[in-house]
């Protein structure tokens, strides 16, 4: 790939190289293997929009695993399992919706909010917090959430019950192939059965 370098002030050809660098996220120093791109020349850095995203991705999702803070992945799977938009989510938890928005597409969630949503994942606190909070949302949201609360439950009910480190192998597997841990528990069996 051909970029401006501003050393050799023309374009060059460029190289991906990969070096570790410090990241200071929330006062924590996260250290990670970047990928930076320069000039194959001078071996100037290169601004490279796709490989910074990359890193500092990277970077958060070391941080996010440091300080146990669910992944985007997560935060938008327990708000889909109960077919919440992102503004009821929002309204039930009584943050911005902007906010949840950012949290599904990268930004961190203070861990004390992170905490909350991944209790979240038992229907039975979801239940609880539409009892405390219900009555943010409109009389439909309310009666959808009730609704597919209902169904959870009741599959839950059903459910085969996994032991608990078996569970958090899964649910490790299952985020590091960017999937649900349901999914991935779903393929496994599917092989077997």
């Amino acid at each position: 790939m051909k970029k401006f370098c501003p050393v050799c002030g023309i374009e060059r050809d460029t190289e991906v190289i990969e070096k570790e660098e410090v990241s200071n996220i929330r006062g924590d120093e996260i250290r990670t293997i970047s990928r930076i791109r320069i000039c194959s020349v001078c071996k100037e850095e290169l601004f490279d929009e796709d490989l910074d995203e990359e890193n500092i991705k990277r970077a958060y999702n070391l941080y996010r695993e440091r300080h146990g803070i669910l992944s985007p992945e997560e935060i938008k799977s327990i708000r889909e399992r109960y077919g919440l938009s992102q503004r009821a989510f929002a309204k039930l938890l009584n943050i911005g919706e902007a906010s949840i928005a950012r949290y599904e597409t990268g930004a961190l969630p203070e861990k004390s909010l992170s905490n909350m949503i991944m209790l979240l994942k038992d229907p039975q606190n979801m239940q609880k917090l539409l009892e405390k909070n219900g009555d943010v949302l409109t009389y439909r949201e309310k009666n959808r959430l009730l609704q597919k609360l209902s169904r959870i439950m009741e599959e839950d009910t059903k459910a085969v019950k996994i032991p608990g480190e078996l569970y958090k192998m899964l649910e490790e597997k299952a985020r590091k192939e960017g999937k649900s841990t349901d999914e991935l528990v779903e393929e496994i069996l599917k092989k077997v059965v």
